[in-house]
């Protein structure tokens, strides 16, 4: 009993000796430089890492970090949410959502995790988290419904393979390695399902062989490997860069404040088309700013961002404050400052965008990663849920479906349309378009299809070559859109900017008010009309028209009414000339009658 009392105070010393080192881990001390991260990898059980063991384990970044850090905090951060929680985010909230895209079959199907207008949450579509995580890992630093055990643990779905694969932990030096991160690498990674040592291999530490992918859904990992491929058919396997390590098998890990190129490996957006030096980039990060000085968060990882207003029109705000001479006030009133401020198209102008989330930019290699499904076109014109217009990027979904009752649409997976075996030989086209509706309908004769795409519900008429397809409106082909923030351009390029000012906008067929927008889809001989942007204003087109043409005259009135201040003037300075002789000769005869 001594001896068990002597090692329960020696516990509970130890306990206490720890614990201001536990209270101070996460928090500021006064240190003015960042702390060398000297430290004992550790792997997903709380081990340290052997890096010259025959079979070492991946490096687990929660586990790591969790030495000096509270990682249990970060689970609630704005970059894992999960979905699976109602308080996740407001559904109001309109952010970019994900595409299940898949050029071959024409698809663009918007996503969403938190139920965002227009976008499918993945269960509706029968996505398990798995498969949602195997599609989109590539731009998500792991985490939220890669690693919660809700979802790990389900069995609902399609293709759980969990078991295969393990979960995708929370990747911490995606956004705090300061040099050498390759995203591209996290990237493969996640697609060959090496979900457990993908972070390991972007972040140079060693490289991960094998792929799970190839691996059988009832892999067994106590039995031998592939007979035929000792190469690819095998489970992932770590092999570290020992020359990292020093001898008590520590790391140096070169961790910071996100730099903007993290940011921009997930965020990234740039006009289709355009060659690299003809992209100016953000003035904020032209001016030495980076992304983590508006978009802030504390140890939870709960992003707080400063507003446009907060920097520029607030007293105490850092930034330069404007002037806006001569630009009424109901503009600042009805206008988002990113109207006249915010786009990555040249002159602002309409035009097609790619995302590194929707369409894959910034992923390198030798195999071509990027694609222009789905098709985003950048800036429409919205009045938003507050009554303000804002520049949105939009995409119009495309899919094919089954129809059910009172119109309602499902979208199929396009694994199952591309079951049917139909090809388009050059391009997507109507007729394409007809022989997998007609396909459809002879696999299931009791059921009906359609075509979501390009804005419009695309039927089939006829059978065989004789097939056509016609089109009409649908709630379901609605566009889904989301705020342009960035890049923001300085104030000499801004719409309205000299020399053209107010007629930027107010003519009587301004592209603001007026201009066409052409919904988008995969179908290259698609015949659409395009929607006028006063539709999504919300606005008069024959007010405006009127209202713009006034502009036109204004030259002239500006002259007329200089011409009548003009003539004003000399009448003043002539009546004033009038009575001032008129006060001289009294003053003359007062002075007189005195003398």
């Amino acid at each position: 009993m001594r001896t068990a009392s002597v090692i329960l105070r020696a516990c509970a010393a130890a306990a206490l000796a720890a614990v201001p080192f536990a209270l101070r881990a996460d928090h500021f001390n006064g240190g003015r430089t960042v702390p060398v991260h000297r430290i004992a990898p550790l792997d997903a059980e709380g081990d340290k890492i052997s890096p010259s063991a025959s079979l070492p384990e991946p490096v687990s970044q929660e586990k790591t970090c969790a030495q000096c850090h509270d990682t249990h905090l970060m689970a609630g951060g704005s970059h894992f949410r999960t979905g699976l929680d109602t308080n996740d985010a407001p559904e109001s909230v309109a952010v970019e959502p994900w595409f299940w895209a898949d050029e071959r079959m024409g698809t663009a199907i918007p996503l969403t995790l938190h139920g965002q207008a227009g976008a499918f949450r993945p269960a509706e579509l029968g996505l398990s988290c798995w498969q949602w995580t195997k599609m989109f890992g590539r731009a998500f630093p792991g985490g939220g419904v890669g690693s919660d055990p809700r979802a790990v643990e389900e069995v609902a779905g399609p293709r759980q393979r969990w078991f295969v694969t393990g979960p995708l932990g929370r990747n911490c030096l995606a956004c705090h390695q300061q040099s050498g991160y390759d995203s591209s690498e996290w990237a493969r990674q996640v697609l060959r399902e090496n979900f457990a040592g993908a972070a390991t291999a972007a972040s140079g530490l060693g490289a991960v062989e094998g792929m799970n992918e190839r691996l059988d859904d009832t892999w067994d990992h106590l039995r031998a490997e592939n007979p035929d491929d000792h190469l690819f058919k095998v489970p992932e396997k770590t092999v570290y860069d020992v020359r990292q390590f020093d001898a008590k098998n520590r790391c140096v890990f070169d961790v910071g404040r996100p730099k903007s190129a993290n940011c921009l490996a997930c965020h990234a957006v740039s006009e289709a088309g355009v060659s690299s030096h003809s992209i100016a980039g953000d003035v904020h990060l032209q001016r030495g700013l980076a992304c983590v000085d508006c978009h802030k968060n504390g140890i939870d990882h709960r992003l707080e961002t400063t507003s446009c207003r907060d920097c520029h029109l607030e007293p105490k705000g850092a930034g330069p404050k404007p002037t806006h001479v001569g630009i009424p006030l109901v503009h600042f009133e009805k206008l988002a400052c990113t109207v006249c401020h915010s786009g990555v198209t040249r002159d602002g102008a309409r035009a097609q965008v790619r995302t590194a989330r929707a369409n894959r930019i910034g992923i390198y290699g030798r195999a071509q990663w990027a694609t222009d499904v789905p098709n985003i076109v950048e800036p429409v014109f919205v009045k938003n849920e507050d009554g303000k217009i804002e520049p949105r990027r939009m995409a119009w979904p495309s899919y094919f479906a089954e129809l059910g009752t009172n119109d309602a649409v499902t979208p199929l997976a396009p694994e199952t349309v591309a079951e049917l075996g139909v090809r388009g030989t050059n391009a997507f086209t109507k007729a394409v378009v007809a022989e997998v509706l007609n396909a459809l309908k002879a696999k299931k004769p009791d059921g009906a299809f359609g075509f979501i795409g390009h804005g419009q519900l695309w039927t089939a008429e006829g059978e065989g070559s004789n097939a056509t397809v016609v089109a009409r409106a649908h709630a379901a082909a609605a566009p889904v859109s989301w705020p342009v923030g960035h890049d923001v351009r300085p104030a000499c390029q801004a719409r309205g900017a000299a020399p053209v000012k107010c007629a930027d906008c107010h003519t009587s067929d301004s592209e603001f008010f007026f201009g066409k927008v052409v919904p988008t889809g995969p179908i290259v001989d698609a015949e659409v009309e395009p929607v006028p942007q006063t539709e999504f204003l919300g606005l008069s087109p024959a007010y405006h028209a009127v209202f713009g043409t006034t502009f036109a005259m204004r030259p002239f009135f500006k002259v007329f009414l200089w011409t009548v201040f003009g003539i004003l003037v000399l009448f003043c300075a002539a009546v004033a000339a009038v009575a001032l002789k008129h006060l001289v000769a009294k003053i003359s005869e007062s002075t007189l009658s005195f003398m």
